[in-house]
């Protein structure tokens, strides 16, 4: 349908009709399409304006879409049409959901303390694709933090910060009800040469770039900090001065943005000299490393891989990218989780959808225009679970990188961050290679359809794990078991060891209860990998099993069940096993079971292979990590 008066264009309403298209003069549950002039949509001119803005399933364009639609002869993507909300700043109660792209022309106002809206570009680009390009943008930081990338003055202002704080903020706000999902950046901006302010401002939908607003110049940096001030009021009802130096007694208030708390570590900079002249980097050392070691430290510092990663699940990283992410960022992400949780197992009572609302914000998402899914049964907190357990573990990988020594080879440096006392590869001609590799061959389970080639395997120790592990390096029933996780968390398992979750996180995906699982069989374990090029890792650790509560079901509640039993850990019996007499025993009696799989009579056992789980890290050794090629592609 059509708003106002359409004489002032080629095409009539029977033009528009003969093309396929059916015209109305009212809004109905078959209105697709709001054809508007720029003035209109602005000045709210009327009822059929505001009703389309209300609704989520109705595409507000300008004539220029119908035109080129018909001279084309095909739709057009209304994305490349959306007209420009208000001339000036996001408003709270406006639905800004398509009101953040303004490919529209504005008259600036040059003039002193003026607020100038600065137009964004008129094509847009799929969201995965915005991610994308801002993997490639350098960053000049001059201060603190770095100056948005898209103002237009970047080389010449820095973000103003001073004792009191860093006058910079990222805000962001999701409601799933109103498919709102949009975030808003608020920047003090002082001039290089000083003297010179600007408040600057950027909204709009998260994976977008938005519209951008700019106040000043001002001399007066109070007047500056003043308009920071109420500008950062106006959208959170907080105070500024409350919050910068403690961002956690910032409280959230409903239909108001949130305050992402960001990292200020070090970005990837250039170094500049007083003239500005970009200083060339120091000659790159050889590396001391075996060239096996080097490939496994290039892999598993992938920062490529870690942006793919963080893409594929959705989270938005050019709201909070790598090395912006901070560790109370992801233990709030947990405790939402979990209030979910107890909503899901009706153990509390709440607001699935304002509890979702709440995750989004804190986790930013990048849904293009979709809404947001309610997070409304146990599957979908399963998957935000494994996702920011996937975060925590790039968040520890991406703050490692900040501390790398840069006087040494980068690959060097890195393997260093990881503080082995020992890797080493395996000759493949080796006993030890060799009783692994039958291990391998042996424990494919003929349920998982895949098949696993070993490329290398390398003798591994941790710093402190030994001494760790010495109480239980003696107890009976000690097996050596499978690891599997993603590429990505493997900085985080080398260097900080394989960890239980914390009590803020929900136990929902823990089929007994909160600790490290094994298994007997390579492709369990390897269902947890996810491979990139059809490479995947695997740990093999020496567990101390000792003696174990043998379940045959799931039971949420076996971690409490093993301590009051006098336990050390739990077993979750399968129905297919390693069969008993292939087992190999090493020197230090620590029992291998890479026999072949055997099917037991028992078809009572919810699991087909079995699991080892450990509620104390010290009852695990790491011995050995491979390398691995999967013979299809995919999450196993």
């Amino acid at each position: 349908m059509y708003n106002g008066e359409i004489q002032s264009f080629d095409w009539s309403t029977a033009d528009i009709v003969k093309h396929g298209a059916t015209v109305s003069t009212t809004i109905t549950k078959k209105t697709t399409h709001l054809v508007v002039t720029d003035e209109d949509y602005r000045k709210n001119s009327s009822s059929k304006v505001l009703i389309a803005k209300d609704k989520n399933d109705v595409s507000i364009v300008t004539w220029d879409w119908v035109q080129d639609s018909i001279n084309a002869k095909c739709r057009k993507n209304e994305l490349d049409y959306v007209l420009s909300e208000l001339p000036g700043d996001d408003v709270d109660n406006v639905d800004t959901n398509d009101a953040n792209i303004n490919p529209g022309k504005h008259k600036i106002d040059n003039t002193s303390e003026s607020d100038v809206v600065i137009p964004s570009r008129k094509k847009r680009r799929a969201a995965k694709h915005v991610i994308e390009e801002k993997k490639m943008v350098k960053i000049i930081k001059k201060g603190k933090a770095p100056v948005d990338e898209l103002f237009q003055m970047k080389d010449s202002y820095h973000v103003f910060s001073n004792t009191q704080a860093t006058w910079d903020c990222l805000l962001n706000q999701t409601n799933a009800g109103t498919n709102n999902n949009k975030f808003f950046i608020i920047q003090l901006l002082e001039s290089d040469s000083g003297g010179s302010y600007y408040v600057y401002s950027r909204w709009g939908r998260v994976g977008y770039d938005g519209q951008q607003a700019m106040s000043g110049p001002w001399s007066s940096l109070d007047m500056a900090k003043y308009e920071f001030e109420k500008k950062f009021r106006d959208k959170t009802k907080n105070k500024w001065m409350d919050i910068c130096q403690d961002k956690s007694s910032f409280k959230a208030v409903k239909g108001k943005y949130t305050l992402l708390e960001r990292d200020y570590g070090d970005d990837e900079v250039d170094i500049l000299t007083k003239n500005n002249a970009v200083v060339p980097p120091p000659p790159i050392p050889e590396s001391k490393l075996h060239p096996k070691i080097q490939n496994i430290i290039k892999l598993i510092f992938d920062v490529s891989l870690w942006n793919d990663t963080m893409v594929e699940l959705n989270y938005d990283a050019s709201k909070l990218p790598l090395g912006k992410l901070s560790k109370n960022t992801i233990t709030r992400g947990y405790e939402i989780l979990k209030n979910i949780e107890s909503v899901l197992t009706k153990n509390d009572v709440g607001d699935l959808v304002e509890l979702s609302n709440d995750f989004y914000t804190v986790i930013p998402h990048n849904f293009g225009f979709n809404k947001p899914p309610i997070i409304n049964n146990i599957a979908i907190l399963k998957t935000k679970m494994a996702m920011v357990e996937a975060l925590g573990e790039i968040e520890i990988a991406s703050s490692l990188i900040k501390n790398a020594d840069i006087s040494k080879n980068p690959l060097d440096a890195n393997y260093d961050l990881l503080g082995l006392e020992r890797m080493v590869p395996l000759d493949h001609d080796s006993e030890e290679f060799k009783l692994i590799h039958n291990y391998v061959k042996n424990t494919q389970g003929s349920t998982h359809h895949i098949k696993l080639e070993i490329l290398d395997v390398f003798d591994i120790e941790r710093q402190g794990e030994r001494e760790r592990y010495k109480p239980y390096s003696k107890l009976h029933n000690r097996m050596l078991l499978w690891h599997g996780s993603r590429r990505t968390n493997y900085v985080g398992i080398l260097s900080q060891g394989l960890r239980i979750a914390p009590p803020h996180v929900p136990v929902s995906g823990y089929m007994f209860g909160k600790g490290v699982y094994f298994a007997d069989c390579v492709s369990k374990s390897a269902n947890y990998c996810r491979s990139h090029d059809n490479i995947g890792f695997l740990l093999l650790c020496e567990v101390a099993c000792g003696d174990m509560l043998e379940l045959v079901n799931s039971d949420y509640n076996a971690d409490e069940k093993v301590k009051k039993q006098g336990k050390h850990c739990t077993k979750g019996l399968g129905q297919i096993v390693p069969d008993p007499k292939g087992a190999v025993y090493l020197e230090n009696g620590t029992m291998v079971p890479c026999g072949k799989g055997l099917s037991s009579l028992d078809t009572d056992k919810c699991l087909y292979y079995n699991e080892y789980i450990v509620y104390d890290v010290s009852q695990i050794f790491q011995k050995y990590l491979l390398r691995v090629k999967f013979d299809n592609q995919g999450f196993y």
